[in-house]
């Protein structure tokens, strides 16, 4: 028999401190020693999963180690320990059988792998694996649903405004009134998203983001500067009214929490900062990403902003919904098809002549000023009572819809039309690339709205999945 190999693993040692593989480890031995085999080698991946994908260094480096024929035996905890998924047991049969290695389980049977008996029962007890993680995380939904219905709060990272105290979700007071000041500001109109950010940042506040290691997963960084969009994603949270949701949809039961926020400061930023006739820099003028701010989440119906995601050991960029956080997508497909559906549509002999407005200016003012006026009436509907909360959000966001769309038509009939460098010519795409992101999104907000369309976990993305309605000219 060759060297003796153990192999320890835990999913999540939150403490840090190595408990869990300690122990394995320490019954892992004393099997060895029943066994009269050699002094073992260890493999330890601590605070790694054997489910998600997740590169396990130590993992790979003890199948190498068996393909080279170094190794004879393995020996683990529970057969759990070194897999759940049959790719990789396959990956552990395909190195270990040529070399007749053995399996040793403290709690198990043991497994020869040149035995194809041995085999059989390594794939059994495998699949019986991967059945007990499909009911945990069954379990573990419903019980997150259970939760969210009772209004319990829930998070994996530390919302800022808000911390843990003996089991007690409790408000930093400091943070809770730099929310409170800023929501104050932004509805008075007398400071913007970045004078907010800028404040923020003098007066040392972090975000709560984090940054973990890329190799061993751990927390090497806690806080970082705040920016437009991260100010805009506190301003709009239901959390800091008090609000629970679960998976982009509001429970009935009310928060555990002390809100920071009355819902009416809420619903009045909903309908401030979603506004179309926000034309800010750091919305076009200052941005880098074609769609962010743009696209639609097609669940909750609130924005989509581009950010970094994390996935199977590399960095890519997505759009994200941080409204509901229902959904996400490449960033790069998204993009693609938009572009691509774009071009097509203004390469067609007839773009000039329809996206080229005759209508009279002074009617499209005069019907923008009523759209204006009963646009914020809502807001003295809802104070009075005579509208719900939903019933403003609903009709404010067909108002400013249809505001868009008049809006557009003025820019359009008074020579501004942002498509201007794009009809009638021969190379559209040519024309398309060297325009800045800028001029970009102007286009794309004159054409056309786009929503991104809820899939299902684990559905690769597809052109259905993307909602595209073009806006009249």
């Amino acid at each position: 028999m060759g060297n003796v190999a153990i192999y320890v693993r835990q999913s999540q040692d939150k403490i840090g401190n190595e408990a869990a593989v300690t122990r394995q480890e320490s019954s892992c031995r004393k099997l060895v020693e029943a066994k009269g085999w050699d002094v073992p080698t260890i493999y330890s991946d601590n605070d790694r999963s054997a489910t998600t994908g997740a590169q396990r260094p130590e993992f790979e480096r003890m199948l190498r180690d068996i393909a080279a024929g170094s190794i004879g035996a393995v020996v683990v905890w529970h057969l759990d320990r070194l897999t759940r998924t049959t790719r990789d047991l396959t990956r552990v049969i395909e190195a270990g059988q040529p070399h007749n290695v053995t399996i040793a389980c403290v709690h198990g049977v043991s497994l020869d792998l040149s035995d194809p008996t041995g085999v059989a029962v390594a794939n059994i007890l495998t699949s019986i694996a991967q059945m007990e993680v499909g009911h945990k995380g069954r379990r573990q939904r419903e019980a997150n649903k259970q939760r969210a219905s009772e209004g319990k709060a829930f998070w994996t990272r530390r919302p800022f405004g808000y911390d843990r105290v003996d089991k007690k979700v409790v408000t930093i007071p400091e943070e809770a009134d730099a929310i409170r000041s800023a929501a104050e500001s932004v509805l008075a109109g007398t400071k913007t998203l970045a004078q907010i950010a800028r404040e923020w940042n003098a007066a040392g506040l972090l975000t709560t983001d984090q940054r973990r290691d890329r190799n061993t997963g751990q927390v090497t960084k806690i806080g970082g500067l705040w920016g437009v969009t991260q100010v805009r994603r506190v301003l709009l949270n239901p959390r800091y009214a008090g609000l629970r949701l679960y998976n982009g949809e509001p429970m009935e039961a009310d928060g555990d929490w002390e809100p920071i926020l009355t819902q009416e400061q809420l619903d009045e930023l909903a309908v401030r900062l979603n506004d179309p006739r926000r034309r800010t820099a750091p919305d076009d003028l200052n941005a880098r990403h074609l769609l962010s701010g743009i696209l639609d989440c097609g669940k909750c119906g609130r924005k989509m902003f581009a950010a970094p995601y994390k996935a199977k050991g590399r960095e890519i960029m997505v759009y994200r919904c941080f409204g509901g956080y229902c959904m996400q997508r490449r960033k790069d497909l998204v993009d693609e098809l938009v572009v691509g559906v774009v071009l097509a549509r203004l390469s067609l002999p007839d773009a000039a002549k329809a996206f080229t407005s005759g209508e009279d200016v002074g009617e499209l003012r005069a019907e923008a000023v009523g759209l204006r006026e009963r646009r914020d009436a809502l807001a003295a509907l809802l104070a009075d009572g005579l509208l719900s909360p939903a019933s403003v959000r609903q009709q404010a966001g067909k108002l400013a819809a249809e505001l868009q769309r008049i809006e557009s038509a003025i820019a359009a009939a008074e020579g501004v039309n942002p498509l201007a460098p794009l009809l009638g010519v021969e190379e559209v795409g040519e024309v398309w690339e060297a325009m800045d992101v800028a001029a970009q999104r102007k286009v794309l907000r004159v054409l056309m709205d786009i929503t991104l369309l809820p899939a299902g976990k684990g559905v690769r993305f597809s052109p259905e999945q993307v909602r595209i309605e073009w806006k009249e000219s």
